[in-house]
């Protein structure tokens, strides 16, 4: 007798987290890619990785986390040269997260009256009442003037969070924007190109966009990266979805590693037994199967090195103008302007 196929519907909670757009996008998602989207598992349960500190299940990425945290702050001044001198600034983080890295940055902005706003938009409730809550905790006086918007940047809300817009104070000026993208939030994405170009096309020719990486400098490599790692290293966060599919852990095991021909550090579940998951989507009722061997990824993150992350900017319609390492050489600030 074969293994007896275990058939699963989400769990409720599943349908009341994500909408009926969302639900049809995982199901595409896995159906089509083999993949749970990652942005997707920072929605409830998900987001209270965040509230505990963003503790890594490696201890050796504690002081890498430190340094890209600081990146923006320690390289303000430099950042600050790119715009005209004296020219407000208004800041648009974009998946701001616990608002860490982005924090020192605006302390040096208000210190130098150059803060002409902050607005932030995440996918997440959750995760922006977390913002809410530190940035109200770190700048009391100031905090109540913060926008924090519910939405995808994704998508059409990119546009709607990057409409122009003139900030009184400022001798009604247009602001000059720092858009961000901290904590190697864009390489998280399956498709980070794609939302590059969304991002080019929605900026202005007075915004900056920032990023923070880690990088691929040829040494220190993880031990995945040359053989592949059963049973993590991986944080609790990225079981999520597959714990809201009602898929149990005991079905399948954790692998780390390395595609080397997409750049990507990977965690996928590889199944050991066969299971079938029922959507009640919006379209009807469809099902995503896996047999024994076959494997889903639940978080990726694009590795490359510094030249290739100038290229893929370029090729993006963006234009380098600065590229920092940080004391740890493996973290990069990136501030890119539209190309001509």
């Amino acid at each position: 007798m074969g293994i007896q196929r275990h058939v699963v519907t989400p769990r409720e909670d599943f349908y009341r987290l994500y909408s009926a757009a969302q639900v049809d996008a995982v199901a595409d998602s896995l159906s089509l890619r083999a993949e749970f989207p990652y942005q997707l598992t920072y929605l409830g349960e998900g987001s209270e990785m965040w509230r505990a500190g963003e503790v890594p299940s490696n201890p050796d990425l504690v002081p890498m986390l430190r340094d890209i945290n600081s990146l923006l702050t320690r390289h303000a001044e430099q950042l600050l040269a790119l715009a005209p001198p004296s020219s407000p600034i208004q800041i648009v983080d974009l998946g701001p997260g616990t608002t860490r890295p982005v924090r020192g940055l605006i302390r040096h902005l208000l210190e130098g009256n150059r803060l002409a706003g902050y607005r932030a938009v995440d996918i997440s409730a959750e995760i922006l009442e977390l913002a809410r809550e530190n940035l109200q905790s770190e700048f009391p006086d100031h905090a109540e003037n913060f926008e924090l918007w519910h939405g995808d940047f994704t998508g059409p809300d990119l546009k709607r969070v990057l409409a122009p817009e003139r900030t009184s104070g400022h001798s009604g000026a247009d602001p000059f924007r720092f858009v961000i993208l901290a904590g190697g939030t864009l390489y998280n994405f399956a498709e980070p190109n794609q939302v590059l170009r969304q991002v080019r096309s929605a900026m202005s020719d007075h915004d900056v966009l920032l990023l923070t990486l880690r990088i691929d400098v040829g040494s220190d490599r993880p031990a995945f990266m040359k053989q592949v790692s059963v049973g993590g290293p991986h944080k609790p966060q990225q079981l999520a979805g597959l714990d809201l599919l009602a898929i149990d852990r005991s079905w399948y095991v954790t692998e780390t590693g390395f595609d080397r021909m997409r750049s990507e550090i990977f965690v996928r579940a590889r199944f050991l037994e066969p299971v079938t998951v029922t959507f009640d989507a919006e379209g009807g009722s469809r099902t995503v199967s896996f047999e024994p061997e076959d494997t889903v990824v639940v978080w990726r993150y694009l590795y490359q090195d510094s030249a290739a992350v100038a290229d893929q900017l370029t090729d993006c319609g963006l234009q380098v103008r600065v590229l920092e390492h940080g004391q740890d050489s493996q973290v990069v600030l990136v501030a890119a302007t539209p190309a001509p």
